[in-house]
């Protein structure tokens, strides 16, 4: 009888490890994110439905030629777009107004290093603060391997970080066909950096929608960055509702790619299983692991 009580109470012990090492490991998969960032796009939900639809052309600092540009945009003639915006810094070098057009023309065009050269460091300003948050961003996916003005909703360094936050190993997303051990230090390094840099940019991404509720493109960065820091839920909601607003948006081409990946993820995974191009942009130091 001792020995069958002894043999069940080590099962017992057996099963409450496996779960806690399995509650263990589903934890440190998420995304660790501050905890107001799903209330705050909630909210910026409801607003987007309720405020009428803002165009950055229709705000009165705008210059001359913002409509334009946007126009160009939207039509996806996004090399047009740009020299009508380096035209018009010719023509005024010093109007603030025409560089952060400038800064959209080159993100459209996957120059986010020198959009971030056009624009102010400090603005309150809704457009101007959304340009900084989409450019910071994707200057960092460009870093890690990404070449697309806007990158997959999944990426190879966002599967990457995931499967490095769930322990296991990560040499399926190192370059070359060479196994590579990778040390806890560069592990946790990597995925810290895309914690930290996602969050930042997707609080910064939700101040520009605190100042132009309307703005559909803002919006998209924001849902976009939500389903990268692993806030799901509040992620499909704003999908949802930006689903008629996207239509005759620069991006929208985009948007439906990743609203029908989000819908369906196992062709964005499958694609960012794959390595990506050699990109020109420097990595950072601790994500050169991913790339």
């Amino acid at each position: 009888m001792t020995w069958l009580v002894l043999a069940l109470s080590l099962f017992a012990v057996s099963i409450i490890g496996i779960v806690w090492a399995r509650r263990r490991a589903r934890r440190e998969v998420n995304v660790v994110v501050a905890t107001d960032l799903a209330p705050r796009i909630e909210a910026a939900t409801r607003a987007f439905v309720l405020a009428a639809p803002w165009q950055p052309a229709s705000d009165a600092s705008a210059p001359e030629v913002a409509a334009a540009i946007e126009s160009q945009l939207i039509a996806n003639e996004r090399a047009r777009a740009l020299e009508m915006a380096e035209s018009a810094i010719v023509a005024s070098p010093e109007n603030a107004a025409t560089k952060i057009w400038l800064a959209w023309a080159l993100l459209a065009n996957g120059q986010p290093t020198a959009a971030l050269a056009q624009l102010p460091v400090a603005s309150t300003d809704g457009f101007t603060i959304y340009l900084r948050a989409r450019a910071e961003h994707l200057q960092f996916e460009h870093a890690t391997g990404a070449i697309d003005p806007v990158p997959p909703l999944i990426t190879t360094a966002d599967l990457a970080v995931v499967t490095l936050a769930s322990g296991r190993g990560a040499a399926t997303w190192l370059k070359g066909t060479t196994e590579v051990e990778l040390s806890s230090g560069q592990a946790r390094a990597a995925i810290a950096e895309h914690r930290e840099l996602t969050a930042r940019c997707l609080a910064r991404a939700l101040d520009a929608l605190d100042v132009a509720p309307g703005f559909a493109d803002g919006a998209y960065l924001v849902a976009r960055l939500a389903v990268k820091a692993g806030l799901l839920v509040p992620a499909r909601g704003l999908f949802d509702a930006l689903a008629t607003r996207m239509t005759g948006r620069p991006d929208a081409d985009a948007f439906a790619r990743d609203r029908n990946d989000l819908a369906d993820p196992a062709t964005a995974v499958a694609a960012a299983k794959t390595a990506p191009l050699p990109g020109k942009a420097k990595r950072p130091r601790s994500l050169k692991v991913l790339s």
